[in-house]
């Protein structure tokens, strides 16, 4: 009788073997690969990853407002100079370009100018005048007052021509581009005796693009002290007439 050893030992083989295979799951039913990921694959990764720049200090600071030119504040100083432009009375100060010169609003107490000087500061030039309305009004002057043009932006250009018995004086103002002509006018025409007729206490008037210019005795700036007028973000600009 031959034995059955060997068959049973075949088909326990057989048994283990499909067991194992069933509990065993393929790579493509458990959805990895069947590759095994290498040291050097995490290396090359952890590389990659290390090597993204972070975002620099210099990168990400705010950069510097640009510069402010006189131009973009006077705009007429970008066309060619007129006789409007050039001042019937002399002007001997060779620091200031003539052919820089640029009319601004006609006063009443004052012939003024805007004009830049050889540094690049925008200027505003003036001589005081009387109040005659017959043209043999008497003149006194000029003056010039001079900023870098980021600071005429922000805080405008202000001039006084010391006045006497015989010679007319003046307190000057080239406001602050942001300043409106009609929020000039609701402020100074708030102010006691004032108005819009020939030769008011504080006389104010525009230019075609926007400049607005401010003027009074000196006596008169004396008293007032500072006159505050809304700027056009809604922030105060206070105009120091001392």
């Amino acid at each position: 009788m031959k034995s059955k050893l060997p068959l049973l030992i075949g088909l326990s083989a057989v048994l283990l073997a499909t067991s194992c295979s069933a509990a065993s799951p393929t790579s493509e039913e458990s959805g990895t690969s069947a590759e095994p990921v290498s040291a050097t694959s995490q290396s090359q990764k952890g590389d990659k990853s290390s090597a993204t720049p972070s975002a620099s200090p210099s990168a990400s600071a705010s950069k510097s407002p640009a510069s402010v030119s006189a131009k973009d504040i006077i705009p007429t100083l970008a066309k060619p100079q007129t006789d409007e432009d050039r001042p019937s009375q002399k002007f001997n100060d060779s620091s200031i370009k003539k052919s820089s010169f640029r009319a601004l609003a006609p006063l009443s107490y004052a012939q003024e100018f805007a004009a830049t000087n050889k540094e690049g500061d925008l200027c505003l030039v003036a001589w005081a005048q009387s109040g005659d309305g017959d043209g043999s009004a008497t003149i006194n002057g000029p003056e010039t007052e001079c900023d870098a043009p980021a600071e005429v932006q922000k805080d405008g250009l202000t001039l006084n021509i010391d006045g006497s018995d015989k010679k007319p004086g003046v307190v000057l103002a080239m406001l602050p581009p942001d300043v409106a002509e009609k929020d000039v006018r609701t402020v100074l025409l708030k102010i006691p005796g004032n108005h819009e007729d020939l030769r008011p206490p504080v006389e104010f008037k525009a230019t075609d693009f926007g400049i607005v210019s401010v003027a009074m005795e000196p006596a008169t700036a004396k008293e007032l002290g500072t006159i505050t007028i809304p700027r056009k973000d809604g922030s105060d600009f206070t105009l120091d007439l001392d």
